[in-house]
């Protein structure tokens, strides 16, 4: 008969089995494994030094880009739009240190600024869409403008807009379309000191994540624009071709065939880009630039 020892011994026994089988087998493997993980550790470190040498270059890279744009980028768009008539306006939100060195380098090329407009926060809030509307249908509305058959504020308003910005109807419509839109509080730039062209560049900043109707109004004075004839170019910040900003919402719609854009106009290389796209499309070429996504190009190819 088996005695309760002999099963202790037993069951001692494998456990024993089991120990020297674990310290054996890690004995055997310790070597190569070790030495397999050691190298792909070394491989590991040389890559990620190896990356952030990368890094660093590409980043004196830019630098050096913007040190080059900050230093001949006037030399570079010099009267490329002489005697030119440009409007840069502003979406809300835009920084004015933004609109200061666009405005800049389209006085080194030898544009004509008809005027800086900026709308305000109101023109983008859904809030305010029945004003907008009604104003957009009521007194203000010039004799020749046909607006488009839609219960849309932003569209409406948009063709509004872009009617008298564009220098279509009377002399008078522009002074009268923006003074009624700031006693809305919709602009806040002096309604005299703005007047028409054909050529326009959009000044943007921001994603607006979480605002589809902003996006599209903005997306919607851009259209219209582009379809009253004018010259359009859309220069923003890496933020505005993210999201539902308007870079961003440009390059994957149906102005992307009509409308030029920027995504890095908060730098001096950007600035100088606006400016080249703005040549560009008195040849009627369109061109996407920048780094963010839908660019095709970093930037337009230098004025001849």
């Amino acid at each position: 008969m088996i005695s309760f020892r002999f099963h202790l011994v037993s069951i001692v026994a494998v456990f024993l089995a089991l120990a020297v089988g674990v310290v054996v087998g890690a004995t055997a493997l310790n070597g190569p494994v070790t030495h397999d993980l050691r190298q792909q550790i070394g491989g590991l470190k040389s890559d990620k030094a190896s990356l952030a040498t990368k890094v660093d270059h590409l980043s004196g890279q830019v630098q050096d880009a913007g040190q080059f744009a900050t230093t001949y980028g006037a030399q570079l768009v010099k009267d490329a739009l002489k005697g030119r008539k440009v409007l840069l306006l502003a979406m809300p939100g835009t920084p004015t240190g933004m609109q200061d060195a666009l405005a800049a380098q389209l006085d080194a090329a030898g544009a004509t600024l008809t005027g800086r407009l900026q709308l305000a926060g109101p023109y983008l809030d859904p809030a305010e869409s029945q004003n907008l509307t009604d104003f957009a249908t009521g007194p203000a509305h010039p004799l020749g403008l046909q607006l488009p058959e839609s219960g849309d504020a932003g569209r409406v308003a948009a063709a509004l807009l872009a009617y008298v910005l564009s220098g279509k109807g009377n002399a008078t419509d522009v002074k009268t379309v923006l003074t009624g839109l700031a006693g809305l509080h919709m602009i806040t730039s002096d309604p005299s000191a703005v007047r028409a062209a054909h050529t326009v560049l959009v000044a943007a900043s921001g994603s607006l994540p979480k605002d589809v109707y902003a996006g599209q109004a903005e997306l919607d004075v851009v259209a219209a624009l582009a379809s009253a004839g004018a010259s359009t170019v859309v220069a923003g910040d890496a933020g505005s071709a993210a999201g539902n900003g308007v870079v961003a919402l440009v390059r994957s719609g149906a102005q992307r065939s009509t409308v030029s854009t920027v995504d890095d106009a908060d730098t001096a290389v950007g600035t100088i880009s606006a400016v080249l796209a703005l040549v560009e499309q008195k040849r009627s070429d369109v061109g996407q630039y920048g780094s963010q996504r839908g660019a095709t190009a970093l930037f337009p190819a230098p004025a001849r």
